[in-house]
């Protein structure tokens, strides 16, 4: 008889899931009654949330964080990355030398103007038993919105969650003040929704649960640019709630998500798309939620660990309009809106 350990077991059915959802893929399009754009992320793609949002600040109104840091953090040195914008052995990241960066890229015309950020609502989450990400780095993060954002109750902090590194959720994951894989923590705090009602105001609480059959897996291959170093995955997510499948049918918003590392595909199926709690939220108020997924990079040793690129593995462009994954989740949106 063959015994395999549990982890082993999660990863067997991570990949025929993957395999699965390779085959039953469909074609991003256009949704009609689709418009707006938020976004947010855990860890790297937390990182990779702010970098949206500032490069694409014109477009872009609102988004949360979840254990992230400032925009151009790490400077493009793996070194700051890491002891900068996860733990504070170099110091904290250095905010005014970043807002500073920020109005000098978007003079040359890499970003977006940062005076679109003005009325952009964020919601920022960090946990306070985080050891990947230190609540310092996500209050520098505060301090760089602050600094484009006059309106503070623009901006909505949670710091005081007993929560470790993870997308904090209500009944789904490991125990809150574990870290774990996959990364999402039975906290009894409803993060997503949190975040959700924050940037768009009022919405209706979610009565059950998401509908299974309206996430869909979407093929990001017609999308790849230079793949070798971008890391994207073959597959991405997209949920639809029932109201926003129908052409001329309800007036529907699009967020998107991003997750952190070790969440790809490969390691946890779509536990991040299906499980961090925006599809409930999503389902009865009409907001389409799109995952883009990375993945491993296919040249060692670049992103082990299926991160988004908030370092520079992908180049030196990667915070701005012009980085390959910016490219990438940019077109998946102006697909799914249109544009």
């Amino acid at each position: 008889m063959l015994c395999l350990s549990s982890s082993q077991l999660i990863v067997i059915l991570a990949v025929l899931a993957c395999a699965f959802a390779e085959q039953n893929a469909i074609a991003l399009e256009r949704l009609h009654n689709a418009h707006g754009l938020t976004v947010s992320g855990l860890s790297s793609g937390a990182y990779m949330a702010v970098q949206m949002h500032v490069s694409h600040s014109a477009s872009i109104n609102g988004s949360a964080i979840f254990a992230g840091g400032p925009w151009y953090c790490a400077e493009s040195n793996l070194e700051y990355a890491t002891h900068k914008c996860m733990d504070q052995t170099l110091g904290p990241p250095e905010t005014a030398k970043l807002v500073a960066l920020t109005t000098t890229d978007a003079a040359a015309g890499l970003i977006d103007n940062p005076l679109n950020l003005k009325n952009s609502r964020v919601y920022l989450f960090s946990g306070r038993d985080d050891t990947v990400v230190d609540q310092r780095v996500m209050k520098a993060l505060q301090s760089y919105y602050m600094s484009f954002i006059p309106n503070n109750a623009n901006i909505q902090s949670d710091f005081n969650v007993d929560a470790e590194h993870c997308m904090p959720t209500e009944n789904y994951g490991e125990e809150c003040q574990t870290l774990s894989s996959p990364y999402i923590g039975k906290c009894g705090f409803d993060g997503a929704g949190k975040a959700l009602q924050h940037i768009y105001g009022d919405l209706t609480p979610p009565t059950g649960k998401a509908i299974a059959a309206n996430l869909f897996a979407f093929d990001q291959t017609p999308f790849f640019i230079n793949n070798g170093l971008s890391s994207i995955g073959d597959i991405g997510y997209i949920y639809i709630p029932t109201a926003c499948q129908t052409r001329g049918a309800a007036s529907c918003r699009l967020h998107m998500s991003f997750h952190g590392c070790e969440q790809n595909l490969e390691l946890i199926g779509n536990a991040y798309a299906a499980h961090s709690g925006y599809n409930e939220w999503a389902e009865v108020n009409n907001i389409v939620v799109l995952y883009p997924y990375a993945r491993v990079s296919k040249v060692d040793p670049y992103n082990p660990k299926g991160c988004w690129d908030w370092w520079a593995y992908t180049g030196f462009e990667y915070g701005v309009k012009s980085g390959v994954q910016i490219r990438f989740a940019w077109s998946l949106a102006q697909t799914v809106l249109g544009m």
